[in-house]
């Protein structure tokens, strides 16, 4: 084989191999690229099949609330009278918020004074076991100085019902101090202080 023939094949066989080399890196990157995508769209798929999974619990349960023959919550201030004795709770509605597809959401402050505290447990339960139920958010509560086993009881429920918006005192309650209410009662006591003489 004549020299200048060889040499122009090494220079083919390496032209080609370098070739083979620069495909080789590009598909190299190349899958490295795709790999960074194909986790972001598995990532992003999780995310999705998460998001999915609470989306049907949540059906399940506006369906299950749905079901119930009576979805208008029970009265706070009746619920008491029943369960609690020698205790009248001040109740206070603290939040109404309306909710996906007809449901509305309802907080209420009751207030015992007084109270012996061996019934709050039974209380709570009956409250909890109302079809919608009251599910308790806050429970502050401070001992009596007057007698043992008794003390002030703050509660926070919350529940919600497929129903129009209620008056607070649906629930036994008055509805939120916005502050007017208030600045008019002031207004009227400074009234009264300068009539009298």
């Amino acid at each position: 084989m004549k020299p200048k023939a060889l040499f122009i094949l090494q220079v083919c066989a390496l032209a080609v191999f370098l070739a083979g080399v620069l495909a080789a890196l590009t598909a190299l990157r190349q899958n490295v690229e795709l790999h960074g995508k194909i986790r972001g769209k598995i990532e992003t798929l999780a995310q999705l099949t998460a998001m999915k999974q609470t989306h049907d619990r949540r059906q399940a349960a506006l369906r299950v609330f749905e079901g119930l023959s009576n979805a208008a919550p029970v009265s706070l201030a009746s619920m008491s009278r029943a369960i609690v004795t020698n205790a009248t709770p001040e109740i206070r509605e603290r939040e109404t918020r309306n909710l996906a597809a007809g449901w509305t959401l309802w907080q209420m402050e009751m207030v015992f004074n007084e109270i012996n505290l061996n019934q709050i447990p039974g209380f709570l339960q009956a409250a909890e076991m109302q079809r919608p139920p009251w599910r308790l958010v806050e429970c502050a509560i401070a001992s009596s100085r007057q007698a043992d086993g008794f003390g002030r009881v703050a509660l926070t429920l919350e529940t919600a019902g497929k129903t129009d918006l209620p008056t607070p005192r649906r629930f036994g309650g008055q509805a939120p101090d916005d502050g007017r209410q208030r600045a008019d009662n002031g207004r009227r006591k400074e009234q009264r202080t300068e009539k009298t003489p």
